[in-house]
């Protein structure tokens, strides 16, 4: 009777530890299924809150995330050299502020002048302003497979984003600072290079933290007048002598209009000494969109420019290009661009 008993026992243990197992497989196999994983999509008022108030774009691309925020693009409202610029301009909020602190232009339209943040100014040129939409997808080049949190979409936009850049730095109304128009008929166009081939170099790394293969991306850096390497790629000088003369020819090896917006300027610095080292003289062009010179205006892409000096065989000849940022930089603060001599 008492074997009886135990055997049943046994059953019954045996019976409930099967029922476990079944029901353990059962929420093994249910978690294997992948509409358990369909990302919930959020809003674009929940990814612009987010971004604004948990910078939530920085726990997910903490690479392009640094790189965004040291960059111009983040500073573009708050810098101090813009706003002493704008605070000139009569009509600044529709001619300067708008591509300084805008709406997300893929909802304002690509290539459309772009409408004025009423917030949150202080984040510039940011990650929400280039690539979300009205539904609060994000769009870029690349494809991202499981999303967990926005949708994404693959913009042929973002992968060669010339047009996407436009928008800002090639405005018709605002032409001291329109880069793309000298950019569309420059050598670097017709090579088929964009915007982005000199100012967010290629990198090989993970679209985030949630992919694990690495794929070609560019950096969000935007080096431009503020990088001295990126300046000293820009130009080219070379002096060739003859006949009594010494010609400085000045190359834009830039993709745009050299210097690039209204407010730099370049400037040709041309020493010629003596046989005993004497500086006989010292010339300096300007060259700017300020200059009331045909010669000493802005130099167009691939274009050389050729600035003559008369020199005897015994004289030596120094030129270089100099860099100002603005024309409040002191003259200890400019950035040698180029130098030659003969």
């Amino acid at each position: 009777m008492k074997s009886d008993l135990v055997v049943r026992m046994a059953r019954i243990c045996l019976t409930i530890a099967l029922i476990t197992f079944c029901a353990q497989v059962e929420t093994a196999d249910e978690m294997e299924d992948d509409s358990i994983f369909e990302p919930s999509y959020l809003s674009y008022d929940d990814i612009y809150r987010d971004f604004t108030q948990k910078k939530m774009c920085k726990r997910c691309h903490p690479a392009i995330w640094r790189e965004w925020e040291r960059s111009m693009h983040a500073k573009a409202w708050e810098d101090p050299i813009y706003q002493e610029a704008a605070s000139q301009v009569e009509d600044r909020e529709k001619k300067c502020d708008p591509c300084h602190a805008p709406e997300p232009i893929l909802i304002t339209g690509i290539g459309k002048m772009p409408k004025l943040r009423a917030e949150d100014r202080k984040y510039g040129v940011s990650c929400i302003v280039c690539h979300i939409d009205a539904h609060g997808a994000m769009h870029g080049p690349h494809k991202s497979d499981n999303p967990m949190y926005h949708a994404n979409v693959t913009s042929e936009a973002h992968a060669k984003p010339t047009e996407l850049c436009a928008t800002c730095h090639g405005q018709p109304s605002v032409p001291e600072h329109n880069q793309v128009a000298s950019f569309r008929d420059s050598p670097a166009a017709e090579k088929g290079l964009n915007c982005a081939s000199c100012h967010m170099p290629a990198v090989k790394r993970t679209l985030s933290v949630h992919t694990y293969e690495p794929v070609t991306v560019r950096r969000h850096t935007w080096a431009g007048s503020r990088s001295v390497s990126k300046l000293r790629s820009a130009a080219n000088l070379k002096i060739v002598r003859a006949e009594g003369k010494a010609t400085v020819r000045l190359t834009n090896k830039a993709g745009h209009l050299l210097p690039g917006e209204a407010l730099r300027a370049i400037i040709l610095d041309v020493k010629i000494s003596d046989a005993t080292g004497a500086v006989s003289r010292h010339e300096k062009a300007v060259i700017s969109e300020a200059s009331d010179k045909p010669e000493h205006s802005r130099i167009p892409p691939g274009e050389t420019r050729e600035f003559v000096y008369p020199l005897n065989d015994t004289e030596k000849i120094e030129a270089k290009l100099l860099y100002r940022l603005i024309p409040t930089t002191p003259e200890t603060e400019w950035i040698t661009m180029a130098d030659a001599s003969q």
